[in-house]
Formats: C-alpha cells, sequence, structure tokens
C-alpha cells in the first residue's frame, strides 16, 4: 500500500518513527548500516523528505532508498532488541501495537 493511502494520523506516526529512527539512541552507529541498509544520514534525508517521497520512485536521483528506510525503521524500531521502549514512547506517540498495525497495512 502506498504511502498516499495512510491516514494523515498515521503519516504522523511514520515521521515519528522515521525521526526516532534517525536521531533517537536505538541503535549504534557501528551497526546502524547493517540493520538499514543505508547509513544513518539517507534515513535523515528520508525523515526530512518526509512525506514528499514516493517509496516506490527508482528513478535517477529519485528517492529509491525511502522504501528500505520505511521498512527498515518500522522493522528495527518493532524488532530489533533495542530494550529502549520507554525511550521510544518519547519519540512516538502511538502505542507499539498501533505501529505494528500501520506497518502491516502499509506492507500490504
Amino acid at each position: 500500500m502506498p504511502l498516499s493511502d495512510l491516514t494523515e494520523a498515521e503519516l504522523k506516526m511514520v515521521q515519528q518513527c522515521l525521526d526516532a529512527a534517525a536521531d533517537g539512541k536505538f541503535f549504534e552507529d557501528w551497526e546502524f548500516h547493517t540493520l538499514f541498509g543505508v547509513d544513518r544520514e539517507v534515513v535523515r534525508q528520508v525523515a526530512k523528505q518526509f512525506p514528499l517521497v514516493d517509496e516506490f520512485d527508482e528513478s535517477e536521483g529519485g528517492n529509491d532508498d525511502s522504501w528500505l528506510v520505511i521498512n527498515n525503521t518500522f522493522a528495527n524500531l518493532l524488532g530489533y532488541p533495542h530494550r529502549k521502549d520507554a525511550e521510544l514512547a518519547q519519540w512516538v506517540s502511538a502505542s507499539k501495537g498501533q505501529v505494528e498495525e500501520v506497518f502491516r497495512k502499509w506492507r500490504g
């Protein structure tokens, strides 16, 4: 499901998750690229451009990393054992269950 099908509240949640992944203390710098497939600055760029990204744009100069960044942000915030759920709640106003629902909805 494209981002355009998400509600305003769901888009806000995605934005909060992207910001948390990019600037929070959930993932060590030395393993960030391994977990996300891109470096932290790419996640910051997607977060900065969000929601004006086309996660399916693979054209030259397009947002070809957007899908990967959004997917891996959800996957790692939800599945990686960062043991910082209380800190995550300071970044994301939705519950972990709500974030999981939006992840499933976005993934289709």
